[in-house]
């Protein structure tokens, strides 16, 4: 018994709770609610804001209805442990909010502190700020409490109209959160069918058949307490799909890819006709266009320059697309909308093209392609092209993208291609090529006799480096670019007086073109005898790198106060090695400097990031050196 209360010391140590904590933990310990042994803290342990015990269970009916039941119990030992509670109920025109019950108890006594039922909590939108058409609300709950620890029980029962998507298991919410046990049963009709992938689970799983019903239980115990370092990759979860399913009159099967493809074209199937006058405009607006990719860039910027994106998110509408007459009508359209009139306008002119599923977002995961399911946030285009032809991808909500580039948005992920009443999986480009990343920047400089300089630079990029180009000019005013291109500059301290910023396109290649003068403090630092020039290359980063691809020329010519002498010009350095081809070059004439550093590297795929990271690291080392210059002699001498 000694050995326990210093056990339990030692975890009111940690926590620095008072003696009814004491009590708490020791009711953990002995009577029924016992902790794992590995909650008991060491130095290294996370803190744990909060214990949860939870049981969920979802059923499905014939009808393709789902009742999703969840109970949850918290006890919750600090203020930081209050938003594990938080509690937030979706609903919209196609989930509906059954009840809910919130009781909050202190449980050293047991006496009731607070109770909330559906019609106690608070009721707002879930929108963007593009959104103008949606029905996605919220009730939520903020438990709230000044005396610790607190147990929080929480009922809530919802029902969905579809099965269509069905909600992943996570098993641990938040992080400092230990979970004691969470459970997950899913009931469904044998002939409607049930997908799932575990990721990282530890538990156990049973399954039983009841009445041409399948049951199926996970259930995990004692998780590892989480922390915000925790890689994706590595939480736990339960990934659901069905295999029939039916949203509103529509009922497919998603026993592949092609399966939901064909219902997502079901969906969209009568949406296409398009007003005979507006038809007769886009064969005229074609009639000259030498090369069906002309055709293509010539529709493409009609619906950039015409219409504008609108989020629009209503019960089925959030998977079937306005009618291609309405978007022409009204000038705006969401993802869906716009693809749509793009496909629409397109076989106007004869040109096919297929209406593809994609997981959008910068930072976005790909989707798991061995679990056919709704995986997929938006919609783009694929045009395909004559044979040995890559096809040209649209993205329909950009008013500034050429034709062909995807951009961070969609790039270089699966997407699901509806290819007439069927589909199929593809990767839309990865824009990882040379010519797709390409900087080349020019730079004049003046050092006077103070060590102060003034600058003119001409910066040059294509590809994906131009799309950050665009973004600025986009969505910063005239200040914030001055204040960007300030900080990105590679040269420390320069204070820009007057830039320009162009971009433009060469077919799907994005371009642009910066160039700016500005003035740098303190350039050089002047002693007696020498003049030092610290390093002034810009630095590789891993986000220049994140294509794997990078083909760059930084040339300067420097011109110095007076002929100097050169101290230490490094000559010609380089780095030789398969794909990699790094060289930095120095010459001094009369008083101007000239340095110039190449690089042209194609990284394959299977280059670790610490591999990566240490390339970076000497790449970088090869323009870390000072310039070291010695004044005349005469002026030595007077000095």
């Amino acid at each position: 018994m000694g050995l326990v209360l210093m056990v339990i010391k030692s975890i009111l140590h940690k926590f620095n709770y008072d003696f009814r904590m004491l009590i708490l933990v020791a009711a953990y310990l002995f009577l029924g609610l016992q902790a794992p042994v590995d909650t008991i803290p060491t130095k290294e342990d996370p803190t744990i804001y909060s214990l949860l015990t939870e049981d969920q269970r979802i059923e499905i009916s014939e009808s393709y209805e789902v009742t999703y039941k969840i109970e949850r119990k918290f006890t919750i030992f600090s203020p930081d442990g209050l938003g594990h509670a938080f509690t937030s109920v979706f609903y919209n025109k196609l989930n509906d909010i059954e009840n809910v019950e919130i009781e909050i108890t202190d449980p050293l006594s047991g006496k009731t502190i607070e109770k909330a039922k559906t019609k106690d909590m608070t009721d707002a939108a879930i929108y963007s700020t593009s959104s103008i058409f949606d029905d996605n609300r919220h009730k939520y709950f903020e438990v709230k409490s000044s005396k610790f620890p607190i147990q929080v029980t929480i009922n809530i029962e919802t029902k969905s109209s579809t099965n269509f998507h069905l909600r992943d298991w996570i098993p641990v919410h938040r992080y400092n959160q230990k979970v004691l046990k969470s459970t997950l049963t899913v009931v469904y009709p044998e002939q409607i069918g049930l997908r799932y992938k575990a990721v990282n689970l530890l538990g156990e799983r049973s399954e039983k058949a009841i009445d041409n019903k399948i049951e199926i239980t996970w259930v995990e115990k004692d998780l590892p307490v989480q922390t915000p370092d925790l890689k994706k990759e590595d939480d736990h979860k339960l990934l659901l799909a069905p295999i029939g399913f039916g949203m509103g009159d529509y009922v497919g099967k998603m026993e592949d890819w092609s399966g939901l493809a064909a219902w997502q074209f079901k969906l969209n199937e009568e949406r296409k006709a398009l007003p005979e006058d507006f038809q007769a405009k886009l064969l005229s607006m074609v009639s000259t266009a030498s090369s069906e990719y002309e055709k293509i860039q010539i529709l493409y910027d009609y619906l950039q320059k015409n219409y504008r994106y609108v989020s629009i998110q209503l019960g089925i509408g959030g998977w079937q697309t306005m009618l291609a007459s309405d978007v022409v009508k009204y000038a705006y359209g969401d993802c869906k909308g716009l693809t749509n009139l793009m496909q629409a306008m397109l076989k106007a002119v004869g040109i096919s093209s297929n209406y593809t599923l994609v997981q959008a977002g910068k930072d976005a995961d790909d989707i798991e392609i061995d679990l056919p399911s709704n995986q997929f946030n938006h919609v783009i285009l694929q045009v395909p092209m004559k044979e040995g032809q890559s096809p040209v991808w649209l993205e329909c909500t950009s008013n500034s993208l050429p034709a062909g580039f995807l951009g961070d948005f969609t790039k270089n992920r699966h997407v699901l291609v509806i290819d007439g009443e069927g589909g199929y999986l593809t990767k839309t480009p990865s824009y990882n090529s040379l010519d797709w990343n390409t900087i080349h920047s020019k730079n004049e400089v003046k050092i006077d006799n103070n060590g102060d300089a003034s600058i003119g630079t001409r910066l040059k990029v294509d590809g994906n480096f131009a799309e950050d180009m665009l973004m600025v000019k986009q969505h910063l005013d005239t200040r914030e670019q001055r204040d960007y291109f300030n900080r990105n500059s590679p040269v420390a301290g320069l204070i820009i007086q007057q830039y320009e910023l162009s971009v433009d396109h060469k077919d799907s290649l994005l371009l642009a073109e910066v160039s700016y003068n500005g003035f740098i403090q303190k350039f050089v630092q002047n002693t007696a005898k020498r003049m030092i020039l610290k390093p002034f290359l810009g630095k590789v980063t891993d986000e220049m790198l994140v294509n794997n691809s990078l083909s760059q020329i930084d040339e300067y010519v420097i011109e110095l106060p007076e002929v100097m002498e050169a101290e230490n010009l490094p000559g010609n350095l380089s780095i030789e090695e398969e794909g990699i081809a790094v060289t930095l070059s120095a010459s001094l004439d009369g008083k101007y400097l000239h340095v110039k550093r190449e690089m042209k590297l194609s990284i394959g795929e299977e280059m670790t990031d610490e591999s990566k990271s240490e390339l970076i690291k000497r790449i970088n080392t090869l323009g870390a050196s000072n310039f070291y210059f010695i004044k005349n002699t005469a002026a030595s001498r007077n000095e």
